[in-house]
């Protein structure tokens, strides 16, 4: 457990959009912990239901809250809460899901390893799902260098990951810890990402500059799960379009066009295992489409229900996918291997 007298600063961002149940939920949950140097910032994402009349009452001499005029997405929002980190020179900002649930433990546990030593850049707990009792990431690899990304909720495959690849951790964003320092050496999150995808360019960026991402073993925090290969169905659409448009933007940014290409044939096809079982739902496989289009040209931006792949590579698309038995490949976010 840390000194008291040299506890960190941690500033705690939470990003409201239209969710203000779940902010006040998140806020007593953090009222109950053991660490008590932080301040909470929530960053409104220019809600457009009543948010901002509920959140303003939570305002007080450690909670703040910024209003933000347009929604500038997951990146952006939490670019908000980080700058301010900076202002106020803390010594680390905890990104935190609105929706998640905390335990009385949980930051104390975070900072106290992440000051265990100063190389270590991201820190994150186990996560959990809060409807079910099972773990949903206990730990994952990311090597630009080894074309690798995977993830596991096995803790045994997280441990065997960790001793293999120490240099090359991944941590997700339910609930990063990032030493601020580290904010400082290699900037905020990518703004171009908009939603899904940037913790694990994050993760990597951490790595390329000598920084150490880990999982904390003795720390859980619980939040509503996306688990796209079990719960499908009830994913929304928008979802679908940021994840295969950013895997796919993920590897043209850090390996160029030509050596993206086998990562983004490998998560082509990991997609197109989902756009397989997504029959009975017509938009969420629009939306897929469009996101593997727009991933190629490596576009940017909001998700809107226009948006969508042409006709002509759409159709092509879906002759291909009914005429192939897809399975998961080495390095696809879906493989079990690494």
């Amino acid at each position: 457990m840390l000194n008291r007298h040299d506890t960190p600063q941690v500033l705690i961002v939470l990003l409201n959009w239209n969710s203000a149940d779940e902010t006040i939920a998140a806020v007593q949950s953090l009222r109950r912990m053991e660490y008590r140097k932080y301040r909470v910032l929530i960053v409104d994402n220019a809600s457009q239901d009543d948010s901002i009349a509920r959140l303003r009452p939570l305002v007080s001499e450690d909670l703040d809250l910024l209003e933000s005029p347009i929604n500038t997405g997951y990146t952006g929002g939490c670019n908000q809460g980080m700058k301010r980190a900076l202002e106020l020179e803390v010594d680390y900002v905890w990104l935190l899901n609105n929706d998640a649930v905390v335990e009385p433990n949980t930051l104390s546990s975070l900072v106290s390893l992440a000051e265990s030593e100063p190389s270590v850049g991201l820190v994150t707990p186990r996560i959990a799902s809060l409807d079910e009792d099972r773990l949903t990431f206990a730990g994952g690899i990311i090597s630009i260098e080894r074309r690798l990304y995977n993830e596991t909720h096995d803790p045994e495959v997280a441990r065997e990951w960790s001793l293999r690849y120490p240099e090359s951790g991944l941590v997700i964003g339910t609930a990063m810890l990032i030493r601020t320092e580290l904010i400082r050496k290699i900037g905020m999150l990518d703004n171009r990402f908009f939603a899904y995808f940037e913790d694990i360019d994050y993760s990597a960026r951490s790595a390329q500059a000598g920084f150490r991402n880990v999982v904390d073993a003795n720390s859980v925090v619980r939040h509503l799960e996306k688990n796209r290969n079990t719960r499908p169905f009830e994913i929304k659409p928008h979802y679908w379009y940021y994840m295969a448009r950013n895997e796919s933007r993920f590897w043209r940014k850090h390996l160029g066009w030509m050596g993206s290409l086998r990562q983004s044939w490998y998560s082509f096809n990991g997609f197109l295992r989902h756009y397989n079982r997504l029959s009975s739902r017509p938009e969420s496989r629009a939306s897929l489409l469009a996101g593997l289009w727009d991933g190629w040209f490596d576009r940017s931006g909001p998700y809107h229900t226009g948006l969508r792949m042409p006709s002509v590579p759409a159709a092509l698309v879906n002759l291909y996918s009914r005429r192939r038995t897809l399975q998961p490949q080495a390095g696809s976010s879906d493989s079990d291997r690494a």
